[in-house]
């Protein structure tokens, strides 16, 4: 095994291990702190391992940071629409007060751009250092999907639609992940920032965070999966090509990783 695939293969083992090691023991306290140790792994593990954002000696193009979080959202909302539309979610009571929204979207804000620190920093530099730009982008997309399904298999309730979800939508959430990946890292490159990707991520985040705490739901139907307005549903992954298609057309910084 060359060096760069043994460096992988152990920020690999660092994000899924751990964390499934922590929530599999049953004890409530364990599972609490997997989660904690879930989140912070990508980021710890990526610069443990690589040391470098990657950003070294490129000037960030602030623009395709401000244009990442338009891209984004502009899928996430036409996600919702179509659910709207059809049925799949739908309005009901808010789920709590000014306070609680304004907790949920900054957890979901801070969690996102946490994430990014390692997948679009560390992690990403790992994947291309282990099979090259071509495939290694997709695989550290298959790697984040299962970062998802660990705790989804274990069911500690921290993706509840994804631990409810019939077969044929986890697939399409896996699918998804590795799409989100290719258009979060083709931004990061347009930027020359892993910030890019952190806005990517983090603006559809607290989106839904905040349409949620509103009141949107009824996408937990099982029926409903195809129509779940973020990575699981069909229609988040079509648009989401559809934007990376367009980031694809642009000029930028070829820089990544």
């Amino acid at each position: 095994m060359n060096k760069g695939l043994a460096k992988f293969a152990l920020f690999v083992a660092v994000v899924l291990g751990g964390p499934a090691a922590l929530m599999a023991a049953g004890d409530p306290r364990l599972t609490d702190i997997g989660k904690l140790v879930m989140i912070a792994s990508p980021a710890l593990a990526g610069l443990g391992l690589n040391r470098d954002l990657g950003d070294r000696g490129v000037k960030p193009r602030w623009t395709w940071v401000g244009l990442a979080a338009v891209l984004t959202l502009a899928v996430a909302l036409g996600a919702i629409a179509v659910a709207l539309a059809v049925g799949g979610a739908r309005f009901g009571p808010a789920t709590g007060g000014p306070a609680v929204l304004a907790t949920h979207m900054g957890a979901s804000a801070l969690t996102s751009v946490l994430e990014e620190l390692g997948w679009a920093g560390g992690g990403l530099a790992l994947a291309v250092g282990a099979f090259g730009r071509r495939w290694g982008v997709p695989v550290l997309g298959l790697v984040w999907a299962a970062w998802h399904l660990v705790p989804t298999a274990l069911h500690v309730g921290l993706f509840p639609e994804l631990e409810a979800a019939p077969a044929p939508m986890i697939l399409s959430f896996v699918a998804a992940c590795v799409i989100y990946r290719l258009l979060l890292t083709a931004l990061r490159q347009r930027a020359g920032t892993w910030l890019a990707a952190a806005a990517g991520h983090a603006a559809p985040n607290i989106l839904l965070a905040g349409l949620m705490t509103a009141g949107l739901g009824g996408f937990d139907r099982p029926s409903a999966w195809a129509f779940f307005p973020a990575p699981g549903g069909l229609v988040f992954p079509v648009l989401a090509l559809a934007a990376l298609a367009f980031v694809a057309s642009r000029g930028g910084a070829k820089q990544g990783g």
